[in-house]
Formats: C-alpha cells, structure tokens, sequence
C-alpha cells in the first residue's frame, strides 16, 4: 500500500513560531514515511526546518472582524460577520488545496474554533479530519453543530476533554494524547555557548522564560520575580526567549521599561525568536513557566525537564499533568510574583537539590512524554479513522 498523504493544517497567524506549530513538527519528522506522506499548510511563511516536506502557503486571507459591542447581541453580529467575511472565503480556498492534493486525511493543529474554516473544508470534499485541541475554547452552538463532522478530537490533556464534554462537543471520538519532546534533541549541553553568547558570568544564576512575548504568557511576573530573588542572589540574571507577536508589542515595550529600572538593569537579557531553544533551556539553572492563564498543556515544561532542567509554573492547568510537585519541579500559586520569587530562591539555595529535581524529570520525560509515545498514538489514531471511513466508503 502506497504512504497516505496527511495533510497539517496549522492556521496561526501571530508572527512567531508558536506551540500550535512547534507540537505537530516532530510528529511530522517521526512518522513512519512507509505508511504516511506528511505535507503542511500555513497561513502565513514560518521560520521551520521542512526537511524536504511539501509546504503550502496559504494566499492572504481575509482578517477577523473587528470588536463587537459588548452583550450577546453584539457578539452574535460579530460572529454572524466573521462567518460571512472570513470562514467562507478561507473554507473555499482550503476546500481548493484539498481537491489538488487529495489528502487522505486532515489534520486540525488549532482547535475547533481556529480551524473551524479546514472543519468545513474537509466535509466539503469529504475527507476525513482528526481535530486537535490545544486549549479551553469558548464553545457555542456552531461549535456544537459542526463538531459531528469531526472524525476525532485529541485533546492535549484530560481536562481539556472533560471540557469538550461538558460543552456537548460531538466528534465521532475524543481522546487524550500527551505531546512528546524527542529525548534524543533535548539532552544536556549547549548551554555553556548561551552563556559566553550573553556574556553571563562564570557561576552567575541563571533563571529564564521561554515563549513569545505576549501578555499572557506572564514574563511580567517573571521580571518580578527575579527582581525580588536578587535581594538574595545579587547575581542573578534572567534569560527571556521568544519572539514578540503581533498582539505583543505594547507589552513588549513595557517588558523592557520594567527591564531597565534599577533593580533589574543589566540583569536581564531579551533573547529574541531562537532556533536553538533547546541550548537556552540548557543555560538556565532554573526553567520558570508563568502563564496567567491555565495553561493547556506547557509545552515547554517537558522540554526543559528532559534536558534534566527544575522548573517552577503555576498550579493549574497542564503543569499539574506534567510535573510532579517537589520531585520534577514547584507548582506555586498562580499569577504571584512573590511564590514564584520563594521558589526560585529555594532552588538556587539549593544545588543538590536542583539536580535531583533535574534528574527526576529527565527520567519522566523518557517515561511519559517521549516521541516515540505520541507518535506511536498518533499513527494508531491515523489508522482507525482512515479504516473507520473506509469502512463507510466515504473516502
């Protein structure tokens, strides 16, 4: 039997490379090539490795309404536009990729919500569509209608089923897959090139944030956090990684006001959109993690405990799937620069334990969040929805 061709759909459009994207590229580099050809689509050109991958840029397309008036009323004309001006069009131009390249099935990166344009796409042509959903979306009767077309629903983590659940979400199946870190790319080393790069002293701590700059993602907290820790340690530095997106500006400008005041001034380092995450992770002795929102999952969690790396992130949300609190790492009250501040200092007191912290994850990592497990998943779900629809002879 020839490969089938699956085709990633991932539809953000925020100027960086974000999670959305990030947590299908190595399922896409680890699938059986015997068994399944991957191809992607974007809505706007990426900064990604596509290591041969035919990659289809998506025309510009039309843009999101712009704010309502407050009420329900105001929200449903709102939604009544975006229907009319941008699912539409982006449905017909997504149901013309999918005729010319005869996926045998579509892949969601973005949720129902951002995806719900690839969600009629696909049923236009009849192809089969596996939904990924990677956060707590607002759910409404359009959601409810147009999930039945769904072949499956993954949903990152148990919480985010149960609110699919909850909301009366339709799709032919919902399950739960963990994302997974390829253990073999995240494994120690590299950090000490980071650390001459910004020339950070030779036994300076290092604590740091990796995500696009974007208010809810919490650097903020981060800033103030490190701000109260230097009472303790004078010496200490803070590593931010990540792009501005295009929501991010004005807080990314208010990001480095706060950096340049006293207490902060040369001790912070803005790093930018990095192709080498995985050595910034390496360079920090403590990874924070600081959403002000549940975060769905945590991405980036996973990747700094394989590279045997304690972190610090909120207590709600996908951190309490991926880190056992006081062996892998701190869960801390959300949206408090102080515990977040406690904690770093009590990691940074203590070397000994940071290592074990640093080890424990590494070893949960290889055990639960490896690759080679969400691939394996994957593939397996691939299989039984193509079957599945076979069997119904609507492929």
């Amino acid at each position: 039997m020839p490969a089938r061709r699956i085709l990633f759909l991932e539809a953000s459009t925020g100027g960086v490379v974000g999670g959305s994207l990030t947590g299908i590229l190595p399922l896409i580099a680890h699938l059986d090539r015997s068994r399944f050809a991957p191809a992607l689509a974007l809505f706007e050109a990426k900064a990604i490795a596509t290591n041969g991958m035919p990659v289809h840029v998506l025309p510009p397309l039309p843009v999101r309404a712009g704010a309502a008036q407050s009420g329900p009323l105001g929200r449903l004309v709102l939604r009544a536009r975006n229907l009319h001006a941008l699912t539409g069009p982006r449905a017909r131009t997504l149901a013309g990729l999918f005729r010319r390249e005869r996926p045998a099935l579509v892949y969601l990166a973005n949720g129902f919500r951002a995806n719900l344009d690839g969600v009629v796409a696909a049923a236009l042509c009849r192809v089969p569509v596996v939904c990924h959903v990677k956060g707590f979306e607002p759910v409404g009767p359009l959601e409810r209608l147009t999930s039945r077309w769904i072949d499956a629903c993954i949903c990152m983590t148990d919480e985010i089923a149960a609110h699919c659940r909850a909301r009366q979400l339709h799709a032919r199946r919902l399950l739960t897959i963990h994302d997974g870190v390829d253990c073999e790319e995240f494994r120690p080393g590299g950090g000490d090139a980071i650390r001459r790069e910004f020339g950070i002293p030779p036994g300076a701590p290092l604590a740091g944030i990796v995500g696009h700059l974007q208010e809810w993602k919490g650097q903020h907290l981060v800033l103030e956090a490190v701000a109260r820790a230097r009472r303790r340690f004078p010496e200490l530095r803070c590593l931010i990684v990540g792009g501005v997106h295009r929501r991010g500006v004005e807080y990314a400008a208010r990001l480095r006001e706060r950096i340049a005041q006293p207490d902060l001034a040369g001790h912070v380092l803005l790093a930018g959109a990095r192709q080498d995450v995985a050595a910034c992770l390496d360079a920090m002795d403590v990874v924070i993690h600081a959403s002000v929102v549940p975060e769905p999952f945590g991405r980036v969690l996973i990747e700094a405990m394989a590279l045997a790396r304690p972190v610090i992130a909120p207590r709600e949300g996908g951190p309490l799937v991926v880190i056992v609190d006081g062996e892998t790492g701190l869960l801390v009250p959300p949206r408090d620069a102080g515990a977040l501040a406690d904690a770093l200092v009590a990691l940074l007191a203590d070397p000994a334990r940071r290592a074990a912290m640093g080890r424990a994850g590494r070893a949960r990592v290889e055990a639960d969040f490896d690759i080679r497990h969400h691939v394996r998943a994957m593939e397996t779900l691939f299989d039984e929805v193509l079957a599945a629809r076979a069997g119904q002879g609507t492929t």
